[in-house]
């Protein structure tokens, strides 16, 4: 018979010690066969070491090249300071560290920023996310302002569909708002000045 797996589970007859090699019941040829199906189902199924097949265990769980959809991938964080950039900021010789996880539909996006002598914020600053977000201004998190050996600062985000707008925490009429961050928000930019963000949000 063919191998019903993995749609179902065969069923197989054992053979006992009394039945002979040319059982009509469970012929030994059959027998063979059967097993042999089974076991290249299996195999399939299985998968062999980086399958490219979607359905295959292997490919869902080892380690290969699509590492944010495999179980052995989740969680693990991903370098993105290569890739990250931003609106009205310029790097210069400063300096970003970044990096992301996603679990399913869950974003975690982290990074650091120390300005450089030629770095600048030439107005509201803004990033680039990793994975676009489903909901535009919808996200959540926190940015640290550090004004190098002066003070730190309390932020938080606006977030879009592709970036992200760091926002900063003032306090206008006694009330705590939230204040856009550019050349002189929340403090004057200069060297060694850093912001750190952690960011979580769901994938469009």
């Amino acid at each position: 018979m063919a191998s019903n797996f993995p749609s179902s589970l065969d069923s197989f007859t054992n053979p006992s010690s009394s039945d002979a090699m040319d059982s009509v019941s469970v012929p030994h040829a059959t027998q063979h066969s059967d097993l042999n199906d089974a076991v290249e189902a299996l195999q399939a199924k299985v998968g062999a070491d980086s399958s490219a097949v979607t359905t295959s265990h292997d490919y869902k769980i080892a380690d290969h090249a699509s590492r944010l959809t495999t179980l052995e991938a989740l969680g693990e964080y991903i370098d993105y300071s290569a890739s990250v950039t931003f609106n009205n900021f310029t790097l210069g010789n400063g300096t970003v560290s970044a990096f992301y996880t996603r679990v399913n539909d869950l974003v975690h996006f982290v990074g650091t920023v120390t300005l450089g002598s030629t770095s600048s914020v030439t107005g509201s600053w803004q990033v680039n996310l990793p994975v676009n977000n489903a909901f535009a201004m919808v996200g959540h998190g926190s940015v640290h302002f550090n004004d190098s050996g002066t003070d730190i600062y309390l932020g938080t985000f606006t977030t879009g569909v592709t970036n992200a707008a760091f926002k900063s925490f003032g306090v206008t009429g006694g009330q705590i708002s939230e204040n856009g961050v550019n050349a002189t928000l929340p403090f004057t930019w200069t060297t060694g000045d850093f912001l750190r963000w952690d960011l979580l949000y769901r994938a469009a």
